[in-house]
């Protein structure tokens, strides 16, 4: 007797599992370029030892065009040219970046790319760059920078500026 009600209460776990299994998946619905709108205004901070201006246009046509600026001590030392869209991953970023001259650094054609890992209301996670809301008014970026055989993080802070 006592086998057989271990034997069904073996099978009644066994299909509550295969029931639970069966269930279907909640789909998870695909980013857009509103998923990364939050961050679109004037951002301002300090980080590798200077000052860093970021500004970021509202959505448009499934992009949002942005601008990055770093100076130390009152001397521009590079610009970027800041752009998100959507590709089959999410939302992705990619970035040009320019001596005070305007001089490129990368070849005509190119970008350094930050592909999409996820992206909602409080944070854009990418391959290598992670955008965090720290409150309403508040970001932290996190970068992984390549020097030389070391891979290094830098911590950016932000807060939002009048325009």
């Amino acid at each position: 007797m006592k086998l057989m009600k271990a034997i069904a209460a073996a099978g009644s776990v066994l299909l509550a599992a295969c029931a639970a299994q069966a269930q279907p998946q909640q789909a998870v619905p695909p980013a857009t370029i509103e998923d990364a709108a939050w961050l679109a205004g004037r951002w301002v901070g300090e980080g590798f030892g200077g000052q860093m201006e970021e500004a970021w246009t509202p959505p448009v046509g499934g992009q949002m065009v942005g601008h990055f600026r770093y100076w130390r001590d009152g001397q521009p030392q590079f610009y970027e040219f800041l752009m998100m869209d959507v590709v089959e991953g999410g939302v992705r970023m990619r970035v040009k970046h320019f001596n005070p001259d305007m001089v490129g650094w990368e070849e005509r054609d190119g970008w350094v790319e930050f592909e999409p890992i996820s992206a909602g209301p409080d944070a854009l996670v990418f391959n290598g760059l992670t955008v965090r809301r720290d409150g309403p008014d508040r970001i932290v970026m996190t970068i992984r920078l390549r020097r030389g055989d070391a891979v290094e993080e830098e911590v950016l802070r932000f807060e939002r500026a009048p325009l």
